[in-house]
């Protein structure tokens, strides 16, 4: 083997081991931080005593730097390098963090307190996101870009269903303050395991900085590209669309059929089973019917599949097995979806522009959801659960239209 051989694979080495500490960090942070968004709500209901105004303000100060922030953090992220921001972001969310729980025990919680640290974290979250998902093609060989973003997605699919049911048995055994310390436990692990990552990015070489244009080459990394505009326009529609899911869904099942919160626990862990299946498929198909293909028939599963809530009806098992059904196949899509979405947009995009395509990606996606759970609530009130139930599996095959009548559609290889 000669020497350049030599470093060649040395280097393979390294970026495999790499990625492999990244995913394994990023499995543990998505457990933890889907146990904090279970926890703090119920801290601040049984420490402090809030109402549920209160609760609502925690969460829109949690979620709220998803839509202000991505833009800006994009432009910044853009010339650093992303592994160094993302082991300071998650020290920095685990020292937040543990000031909850050591507080608790003091006596000294306040709600201020609380509204801070959910607000810092959730930014700090932002930059991360954004951090890791344009470092991943600095670590990964574009040929394995479709199973290491399979991969990660499943460690957000089992973290939506493995984390809150953790966080319920934990609050039982030891408190909700208590439970807040694995979540900066989780981060802690994060970093370590980014610490142990060998590879280095190439450094950027300084230039004089002009943000407005900055901001406006982050937007046509979008926009001006067909394939990943119609993806973005799709991806909008669908979120606000599956927020009509959410709540129509709660409502009908919970409220109307009076089946009680145990058994929706049962479909949206189904509904979780399915995405982890789908992200875990995902290179599979890919390599077997290209990406054009493959996004199509996810688009199939992740949008009629909610056709079947509305019949979930009759007796506890049948209405239970269509919800559960209907979700498992729908995430199964949505799943499968988003590894070829975040693969094309990854490879489609040139290196330099990654962090802010991926942030107005983030920012249009974001924005979608709070329209879309305001409107279902209005929706919701004026034509009942039923009724909206029949309508969001059509708002989302609208969002399809973008993608099958678009350029993607057609694409096998990038």
């Amino acid at each position: 083997m000669t020497t350049t051989e030599k470093s060649t694979v040395d280097s393979d080495r390294r970026r495999l081991r790499g990625f492999r500490l990244l995913w394994g960090g990023d499995l543990v942070s998505q457990l933890g931080s889907q146990i904090t968004l279970f926890v703090l709500p119920l801290l601040v209901i049984s420490t402090l005593g809030a109402t549920a105004t209160e609760v609502g303000v925690l969460q829109a100060l949690y979620t709220a730097p998803f839509f202000a922030l991505p833009l800006f953090a994009g432009v910044w992220l853009e010339r650093r390098a992303r592994r160094p921001v993302m082991i300071t972001m998650d020290l920095c969310r685990a020292a937040l963090l543990l000031t909850v729980p050591l507080a608790a025990w003091l006596d000294a919680l306040t709600l201020t307190q609380l509204y801070v640290v959910a607000l810092a974290v959730g930014s700090m979250s932002v930059v991360f996101d954004i951090a890791a998902a344009s470092y991943l093609p600095r670590l990964v060989a574009a040929q394995h870009l479709d199973s290491a973003n399979s991969k990660l997605s499943a460690d957000q699919a089992v973290g939506s269903v493995v984390g809150p049911g953790i966080a319920g048995w934990l609050n039982g055994i030891v408190g909700s303050a208590s439970t807040v310390v694995l979540d900066a436990l989780s981060y802690g692990v994060s970093a370590v395991c980014l610490l142990g990552i060998r590879h280095r990015e190439v450094p950027t070489a300084p230039v004089r900085r002009d943000v407005r244009r900055e901001l406006v080459d982050g937007l046509r990394a979008v926009f001006g590209n067909r394939h990943i505009r119609s993806i973005a326009v799709h991806a909008a529609i669908y979120n606000a669309g599956i927020e009509l899911v959410t709540v129509g869904f709660l409502v009908h099942f919970v409220r109307d059929l009076g089946l009680g919160s145990g058994l929706y626990g049962v479909v949206m862990v189904v509904g979780g089973l399915g995405a982890v299946c789908g992200a875990l498929l995902a290179p599979a198909v890919i390599a077997r019917v290209g990406y054009g293909n493959t996004f199509l028939a996810a688009l199939v599963l992740s949008t009629t599949s909610y056709f079947l809530l509305p019949w979930a009806a009759g007796s506890a098992a049948r209405a239970t097995s269509l919800a559960a059904l209907g979700y498992f196949l729908g995430c199964v899509g949505s799943a499968t979806g988003s590894v070829v979405s975040v693969t094309l947009r990854q490879r489609l995009t040139p290196p330099h522009l990654h962090a802010r395509m991926t942030a107005t990606y983030r920012l249009m996606n974001s924005g979608a959801v709070p329209v879309g759970a305001a409107l279902s609530g209005v929706l919701v009130d004026s034509w009942g659960a039923g009724g909206v139930l029949w309508i969001a599996p059509v708002v989302l095959m609208a969002s399809a239209l973008p993608v099958v009548f678009g350029p993607v559609r057609s694409l096998r290889t990038p």
